[in-house]
């Protein structure tokens, strides 16, 4: 049984901790939070041991991997604890809040050995891994033409309120459009150039809504939305592939992905199983653990995602074009 410390009792921690208890061959051991009040609640919650932070949980609870659910200026840090302590890890996205941070764990996860696998979720979302099995299949041809948007939501809230402050949290586009960067990369490959603008200084901290260009080298267009302008609103995806032979449409508001075809005209619904992605993707680490092998999204591939968004929020800086 792997025994498994969370660090950072906060929205996603919860969650987190939720979906452990659902994960075969895991047991949470320990919740290490600085807010007392987090850890009265942790400790109500599921009835585990409780530390103020990694370095007292390492101390004081035999844990063999360590579920990074801290806010993200603070990833490498604490990943670099762990590391130090030998354990494996699972850390949240983004890989890191730099890319001097994020080099700096792709060059100790080198040789590392333990398992490190980072929480790009949306790889592990039924409804995604239909789409990318779709285009992978050629059901619509050759893919050409991406629009995501994710958002309908208000701004989110966080421990001293952290994502108001866009040097701890990268804004909208680090902390939410990272998603659909990440699932692009994971559909259509490497990124040639990045073109970005977003409402940030424009309004206020709590008011952000971003739009991205991508060109990937294999020819592929895609635009992605992020957005926290929305205080009433259900927070939801859509995301539209178009192929030369068809187009796949999806909205997490209606059905399962849907594939519309040119010739013959007909639509289909794309197959997926319903199942909670963040169990899935604690349940990779752990069977990484067990099997002995890579977990789906290693360090070096988060990396790549990272240099993306970050190459995203340089084009919102200077207007200009970034090349990768």
């Amino acid at each position: 049984m792997i025994r498994v410390g969370v660090v950072g009792y906060g929205t996603i921690g919860q969650i987190h901790c939720d979906a452990l208890g659902n994960v075969p061959g895991c047991d949470l051991a320990v919740v290490a939070d600085l807010d007392p009040a987090r850890r009265t609640q942790a400790q109500k919650d599921f009835g585990v041991e409780v530390a103020n932070d990694i370095e007292e949980m390492l101390q004081t609870t035999d844990v063999d991997l360590v579920d990074i659910c801290v806010p993200t200026y603070l990833h490498e840090q604490v990943m670099v604890k762990a590391m130090e302590a030998n354990k494996h890890i699972f850390c949240e996205k983004p890989l890191a809040r730099t890319l001097e941070e994020g080099r700096r764990l792709v060059n100790l996860s080198a040789g590392y050995s333990q398992k490190i696998g980072i929480g790009h979720v949306v790889r592990f979302t039924p409804a995604y891994m239909g789409i990318r099995q779709s285009v992978e299949q050629g059901e619509i041809g050759q893919a050409g033409v991406v629009r995501t948007f994710r958002g309908g939501s208000q701004f989110p809230e966080g421990w001293q309120d952290w994502f108001a402050n866009f040097d701890l949290s990268g804004g909208v586009i680090l902390d939410l459009a990272i998603h659909d960067l990440d699932l692009c990369r994971w559909l259509f490959g490497d990124v040639q150039r990045v073109y970005a603008k977003t409402s940030r200084g424009r309004t206020t901290a709590h008011l952000e809504h971003a739009m991205i260009v991508l060109r990937f080298k294999s020819g592929v267009i895609a635009h992605v939305e992020g957005s926290w302008t929305n205080f009433k609103g259900e927070f939801y995806t859509t995301m539209e592939v178009a192929g030369t032979n068809g187009l796949i449409s999806y909205d997490s508001r209606t059905t399962n992905p849907i594939i519309t075809m040119a010739v013959p005209e007909e639509s289909m619904q794309v197959g997926a199983v319903a199942a909670n992605p963040y169990v899935l993707e604690l349940q990779d680490i752990v069977q990484a653990i067990g099997d002995d092998r890579p977990p789906l999204v290693s360090v070096q591939d988060a990396f790549g995602t990272l240099q993306v968004a970050l190459a995203a929020l340089e084009s919102t800086r200077t207007g200009q074009v970034i090349e990768l």
